[in-house]
């Protein structure tokens, strides 16, 4: 299954993200600033004012009052519209400014002034909003300004980081797609500046070198074990060539030995040829597929001792092919399929396409069986179309020759 998105989309998803978190902290906490500062400045303005008015009130027992501020020397001596802003209740925190707005655009302020000598006195301020608000726009565009540049300078570092590190990926990615995995050559990569991608890069040409050093050992096993068998199965076809010489025409169970030695000689020279590049060429001949189809059949219900009825619909295409590789493939489809099959096989040969297909048994649901990947490999070595598919009750498999 494809995944949904990729590194670089999950990065730009995460980026994306975290330019809108700072974002939205670079707009909030300048406004917050701002209006703190606002209430700020008032209440100092009323400290001030209370520290100023001390002097004044305190031996003469006067209000003291300026434009938009009022300081009280008692709480009696406070109107009732002042007193409201605390409930009526008389503060009992000192420098604890107490803020409210009932009268449009202006906002009252309370705060009660403890001074040096103990005196208490109650400060009023009575202001215009408004009077603030005109130094916002510049405000705002100091905040739109910072938010643009955070943004800017955010935005390029992300690109330039994703450059970074999403490119030496795409590149590991691209040598391992055009990496010759046939011949298992080390892949190459140059040197990568991050730890992380050196482990990987080191992990991939380590595996490359162990599934080279696995795949030698089994090219040698079998190239030994193909020379090795050589020699047994070359008396074994000498044997029944005297036999051949002596009894005349053969019959019965020893012909059947002898085409079985046959076959097993034209596997062997196939193996061979498969494994090793330094065997010599195999010779192509015209063969006919319907008479190859016919005895391959035969044989194999023969030798498994099969009734399960094969249907078998063929035209008169002759190929020029190499004829020990097209056996060995076919013998393989059609012994999984009399194998693994149930009711019947229906083999149909048009031109140069062969499908088999196979109704899957109750008791194997898998179709063909074990053997395949020497047909898989034997198609891919000789260029031929090999292809496989499976619905709810059968299954069928696709061969293609290409003429040499």
């Amino acid at each position: 299954m494809k995944p949904k998105l990729s590194l670089k989309r999950v990065y730009q998803v995460y980026g994306l993200c975290f330019l809108a978190i700072t974002l939205i902290i670079n707009s909030f906490i300048p406004l917050c600033m701002m209006c703190t500062g606002m209430f700020s400045m008032h209440d100092i303005t009323m400290r001030n004012a209370a520290q100023a008015a001390e002097l004044y009130t305190t031996p003469k027992n006067k209000t003291f009052q300026t434009d938009n501020l009022t300081v009280f020397p008692s709480w009696e001596s406070v109107p009732n519209r002042v007193k409201a802003i605390n409930g009526g209740v008389a503060p009992d925190a000192p420098q604890n400014v107490k803020h409210q707005h009932t009268d449009g655009q202006f906002i009252d302020a309370l705060m009660l002034h403890q001074g040096d000598n103990g005196k208490e006195s109650y400060v009023w301020l009575h202001y215009n909003a408004t009077h603030d608000l005109e130094f916002a726009p510049k405000n705002m565009a100091a905040i739109c300004l910072l938010v643009i540049m955070t943004f800017t300078v955010n935005a390029i570092l992300a690109w330039y980081l994703q450059s970074r590190v999403i490119s030496p990926v795409h590149q590991i990615s691209r040598a391992i797609k055009q990496h010759d995995w046939q011949n298992m050559q080390q892949l190459r990569f140059p040197k990568q500046c991050y730890a992380e991608l050196q482990s990987i890069v080191d992990a991939l040409d380590s595996s490359i070198k162990q599934l080279k050093e696995a795949q030698q050992r089994e090219l040698s096993f079998l190239r030994f074990a193909s020379h090795e068998l050589r020699t047994p199965i070359a008396i074994c076809q000498s044997s029944f060539d005297i036999l051949t010489l002596q009894q005349g025409k053969l019959t019965g169970p020893t012909l059947h030995a002898s085409q079985a030695t046959t076959q097993m000689q034209s596997i062997t020279e196939t193996l061979l040829w498969l494994m090793s590049s330094d065997c010599s060429p195999m010779d192509s001949s015209n063969v006919k597929l319907a008479k190859l189809l016919e005895s391959i059949i035969y044989d194999q219900k023969f030798a498994q001792g099969s009734d399960v009825p094969v249907d078998l619909k063929c035209d008169e295409t002759e190929l020029f092919v190499l004829k020990e590789p097209l056996t060995i493939v076919l013998n393989n489809l059609v012994r999984n399929s009399l194998e693994h099959g149930a009711k019947g096989i229906s083999i149909v040969q048009a031109g140069n396409r062969i499908d088999i297909i196979n109704p899957l048994s109750l008791h194997n649901s898998s179709g063909f069986g074990l053997g395949l990947m020497l047909v898989e490999r034997l198609a891919k070595q000789l260029n031929w179309h090999y292809s496989t598919s499976n619905d709810h009750n059968s299954f069928r498999a696709t061969l293609i020759i290409r003429p040499t």
